[in-house]
């Protein structure tokens, strides 16, 4: 099966060998030191004293006729024969670990990463500011970067004064690192023959094993899951030639003993024993098993034959129910009732399951293309996530998440697309007798637009409940406010009426421009952290909004489980659920930008649902953040800092959708 990306582990055209980076190392070290026992040569590199001698003889053969490693005393020392052929010895083996050096902060973490993942010794700061040609202060000012990715995983950066530092923690964790730096870098970038030392020919074996083992036990596997499995077994042979392995832990591994997908695992294990020469023991075979059990669902383009045997359990129902409250307390959407789309998502949820459980990424192509097209979806997923980490211990990435909009996408376009009608209140003064005529002569002329029609006279008015009335048409006047829009019309319809009111019945109903209010606009919000931001437009909007005490603690706590700066520039805060009267948004523009969850915001927009629905909240999320993702719309907004330029953007985008822009 070809992949989607080209080697990992293929080297430059100056490639290096790990003998010789090691080589390059230890000679460094021991010239550094003067002399060096072999215990602190064993130490230095974390090796046994077998492997010592065994390094030195390497390197004494790599510096034939050029120097020497002897013995000094109780130590090693190095020996210089020719110092302008060892000059140049240092020089060839430098330049050529420096081969495609990179040359910005991002870029040296990375490499870091890979360097420091693969290693069991120290490494001196020194030691790796004159691999990548900068300062020590440059290589301390990316480590926190560094330890904070490998926190991620259960990693931890430690430091030995002295020594250096080295990367600690469980080898899933180490590889599972590793091989994020693959999916994230798009292959090549992500790793190279520095730091994980396959050929082209050993990745090409590997496929071929699989190929031909899947192909005999008629499993089909989409690219995405393909991808991870190859970059799994690569990282894993280079890793047990070190000797480092997976524990076996008897939990999971009898339990994934029990699936169909273990004798596949099997198969491609001694599959690659016998091309390969390297020998996969039995947490290893688990671990492989556990890549094709989380493999399903993925392909949103073509139905997995598998789906049909998937039986859907009892958790994954109620952890499904969990995400779609969830939703319906966030956004107002009220999909609890909604089959197909609880069906898409336990289908997801159940190998998705394992891949939480046991700690497996999985790269979405698509996710950028998720987030600009379908925002509403992604967001929903997004809330909804909490919902997996507390069930299966690990908070879905935003690949994963991405997947899971697919369904809220869907679920979406089912609603849009349905045709969308009205209930609306008839009122007449002249009791129900010629209020029924006037639903009768409405029925006939808007049936397509219709569902409910619900008659009173203006005395009955205050008994109405308008929590699921759109329109309210009365021949009287009422002399008082109502929640929705009210039209005085004439007893009689003519020509003139019907059009006007086929007009209003065939257009959508508020997109949302009644939630933005000047008074909860702040053009020059005060904050420094989140917090603040989110304390101060609270208060905001208690002057203008009938809000509990604890709204801007409900905020905060909603951010504590997934923040919402989403990129672009902006946050978007709300309360756990629905509180407010009714739907707002409170603006702050920053003048100067507040680190959110490891993004750079300048804009806060706090919402706030109405407890009951009162506008077309699929269009106004739409379109706001459809506004918010727009680079070009949020500089202007940060430029221009007024009231009319956040409608004027709103109102454009309103207008793109319905394609009159």
């Amino acid at each position: 099966m070809e992949t989607m990306w080209s080697a990992p582990y293929s080297c430059s055209q100056k490639e290096v060998h790990p003998v010789a980076s090691k080589n390059y190392e230890l000679v460094s070290f021991i010239r550094e030191s003067g002399t060096a026992s072999p215990a602190e040569i064993a130490e230095r590199f974390s090796v046994g004293t077998r492997t010592v001698y065994n390094r030195i003889n390497r390197a004494n053969d790599d510096l034939t006729g050029i120097a020497q490693i002897e013995r000094r005393g109780e130590g090693f020392a190095l020996a210089v024969a020719d110092d302008e052929r060892f000059a140049e010895w240092l020089r060839r083996r430098g330049d050529a670990l420096r081969t495609g050096m990179p040359t910005t902060s991002a870029e040296r973490v990375r490499y870091l990463l890979n360097d420091l993942l693969f290693r069991t010794d120290w490494v001196t700061l020194d030691m790796l500011s004159s691999i990548l040609y900068v300062s020590r202060v440059s290589i301390s000012k990316d480590l926190p970067r560094v330890e904070e990715r490998l926190g991620a995983y259960g990693l931890t950066l430690v430091r030995k004064p002295h020594y250096g530092i080295r990367v600690e923690g469980p080898e899933i964790g180490r590889r599972l690192c590793l091989a994020s730096l693959v999916t994230d870098g798009g292959g090549e970038a992500g790793l190279d023959a520095r730091t994980a030392p396959i050929a082209r020919a050993d990745l090409d074996a590997i496929s071929q094993c699989i190929d031909t083992v899947l192909d005999e036990n008629d499993m089909h596997i989409n690219a995405v899951a393909y991808q991870n499995l190859l970059v799994h077994i690569a990282i894993a042979l280079v890793r047990i030639k070190d000797a480092c392995y997976l524990p076996a832990q008897e939990d999971y591994t009898e339990r994934v003993k029990k699936s169909s997908a273990y004798p596949v695992a099997g198969a491609i294990a001694r599959a690659i024993e016998e091309r390969m020469g390297v020998a996969l023991p039995e947490g290893e075979v688990a671990y492989i098993a556990i890549h094709l059990a989380g493999k399903r669902t993925l392909d949103v383009s073509v139905e997995d034959a598998d789906d049909a045997a998937l039986v859907i359990s009892d958790e994954v129902w109620d952890v499904v129910s969990r995400m779609l409250e969830k939703v319906w307390e966030a956004f107002r959407f009220d999909f609890r009732d909604d089959l197909e789309l609880r069906m898409n998502l336990a289908k997801h949820v159940a190998p998705l399951a394992v891949r939480l459980t046991y700690h497996l990424s999985y790269k979405n192509p698509l996710l950028a293309d998720v987030k600009e097209r379908f925002p509403l979806a992604y967001s929903m997923a997004l809330e909804s996530a909490p919902v997996l980490a507390d069930a299966y211990g690990a908070h879905p990435s935003e690949d994963e998440i991405g997947y899971l909009a697919f369904s809220f996408a869907l679920a979406l376009e089912r609603k849009q697309s349905g045709a969308v009608k009205s209930n609306i209140l008839v009122v007449c003064a002249s009791g129900q007798g010629s209020a029924r005529l006037l639903e009768y002569r409405y029925r006939k002329e808007f049936g397509a637009h219709l569902d409910r029609i619900i008659v009173c006279d203006v005395s009955e008015i205050d008994e109405v409940d308008f929590s699921e009335i759109d329109y309210v048409f009365t021949t009287v006047p009422l002399n008082r406010q109502l929640p929705v829009p009210v039209r005085l019309v004439k007893y009689f319809l003519d020509d003139a009426d019907i059009s006007l009111l086929n007009e209003l019945f065939s257009a959508p109903v508020d997109k949302g421009l009644s939630c933005y209010d000047r008074r909860l606009f702040e053009a020059h919000l005060a904050a420094a952290t989140p917090d603040e931001a989110i304390e101060a437009l609270s208060a905001l909007a208690a002057t203008v909004e009938d809000l509990p005490g604890d709204f801007a603690e409900l905020v905060k706590e909603r951010e504590r489980i997934a923040p919402t700066a989403f990129g672009n520039l902006v946050a978007l805060p709300h309360p756990m659920r629905a509180v407010s009267a009714r739907t707002f948004v409170a603006v702050g523009l920053l003048d100067e930008p507040v680190t959110w969850a490891g993004h750079e915001v300048w804009g806060v927009f706090l919402i706030s649902l109405a407890t009951e629905r009162d506008l077309d909240l699929n269009a106004f999320y739409h379109t706001l953040l459809r506004v918010l993702m727009d680079t070009d719309a949020v500089r202007e907004l940060l430029e221009d800092r007024r009231f009319e330029t956040l409608l004027a953007l709103v109102r454009k985008q309103q207008r793109r959708e319905v394609g009159t822009v």
